[in-house]
């Protein structure tokens, strides 16, 4: 559990449209309030990321994920109920998002996230995070903190350590799309 005075920080943070560096459940990540166009061309700028490659989205549970994805196919629900690594799922049509959230198809790769302190944030929040690796595009994603750029650490507008960090793989999620019948591809292991 993360001390009362960094939670409230770290809402005000995203509230205020401010870019959040923190550790998820994989690796060190930029967080932005899903409901933030100011936070997430932010996390665009520092990352001097295409406007063309959308992040995903974090949320604290299935309940939550229900909210923005109300037809989940059966055999990835129970894929999800199974599932041991932190996985992200590309959903073909997201619901109940700004566009600016989401790919120009109204898809968005989501993950429910593992790490306690992750889930309290955006239980906090209300709505779910946009969230992508903490490094500058084409280079490496970062495995530890020490391994973050200074010129990403110096645009941020707040920096959580105090998260566990016990979850923290040091690798990105499994990455998975579905088709109409639930069969799954893997875009990453």
């Amino acid at each position: 559990m993360l001390p009362t005075e960094t939670t409230d920080t770290i809402i005000k943070t995203l509230k205020s449209d401010g870019v959040l560096l923190h550790p998820t459940d994989t690796i060190w990540g930029l967080a932005a309030s899903a409901h933030s166009e100011i936070g997430i061309d932010k996390i665009y700028e520092i990352k001097k990321r295409e406007r063309n490659k959308p992040f995903l989205l974090l949320v604290d549970s299935l309940e939550m994920l229900k909210y923005y994805v109300p037809h989940i196919h059966p055999r990835i629900e129970t894929l999800l109920l199974h599932h041991v690594q932190p996985l992200t799922i590309i959903y073909p049509d997201v619901q109940n998002l700004p566009k600016y959230a989401v790919a120009e198809n109204g898809s968005s790769g989501i993950r429910i996230v593992q790490s306690t302190s992750c889930q309290e944030m955006i239980k906090e929040l209300g709505h779910p995070i946009v969230s992508t690796s903490a490094n500058l595009a084409g280079e490496p994603f970062p495995r530890s903190f020490e391994e973050i750029s200074k010129e990403i650490i110096d645009q941020v507008d707040f920096i959580d350590r105090f998260s566990n960090l016990s979850l923290l793989s040091g690798e990105p999620s499994v990455m998975i799309t579905y088709n109409e019948k639930g069969d799954i591809n893997f875009l990453r292991t």
